[in-house]
């Protein structure tokens, strides 16, 4: 068992999404049927990313589903497809993309904000968000040290946004309020 993926890009000059978001919806839904629950599809004006966590390569299958998927909207002889078989060629993969958007400041800014979108969505993922969290998490260290992070102010924000508040700490932070409240008043 292993994280595997498959990237689809357009050698198209116009970038624009290569499914509409509630096409991929369906499509991620066509695959968590005939491949299991850990699959994640992140379509970007870019390309698409198929996460699958199996023992088997599905690269064929899911291949041919894009194509059928996007048989009307795309000139398919324009796409690109590249298949990540180990985690080492996952990580190899998804760490060069990114390293490749920190490079466009408003492209990086919006694939953050949509990984951490999917990331909320899927949260009861066992093995595809974990460990693709992990490769994110390496990769904006990186930037972070080597002062190369693009819109660090803004990422921040939207990372803290993102990350739900302890109970145990709001408990805390309201008994602090209410003991500052109360010597206030003495």
């Amino acid at each position: 068992m292993g994280i595997k993926s498959v990237n689809i890009r357009s050698v198209d000059i116009k970038r624009r999404l290569l499914m509409s978001s509630s096409m991929v919806a369906v499509f991620e839904s066509f695959l968590k049927e005939n491949i299991g629950d850990e699959v994640l599809v992140v379509n970007t004006n870019i390309g698409m990313e198929v996460y699958y966590y199996s023992e088997n390569d599905y690269s064929t299958f899911i291949r041919e589903s894009v194509l059928l998927y996007t048989l009307k909207q795309v000139d398919q002889s324009k796409l690109k497809f590249r298949n990540n078989l180990s985690k080492q060629e996952v990580y190899q993969s998804f760490c060069e993309a990114l390293m490749t958007f920190a490079q466009y400041p408003q492209i990086f800014l919006a694939y953050v904000k949509k990984f951490i979108h999917i990331k909320r969505k899927n949260e009861s993922s066992k093995h595809v968000i974990p460990i693709l969290s992990g490769f994110f998490e390496e990769v904006l260290k990186v930037l972070t040290e080597t002062n190369k992070m693009p819109h660090y102010e803004k990422i921040r924000r939207v990372k803290n946004k993102s990350q739900k508040p302890d109970p145990e700490k709001l408990v805390v932070q309201d008994l602090i309020s209410e003991i500052l409240l109360k010597k206030h008043y003495n």
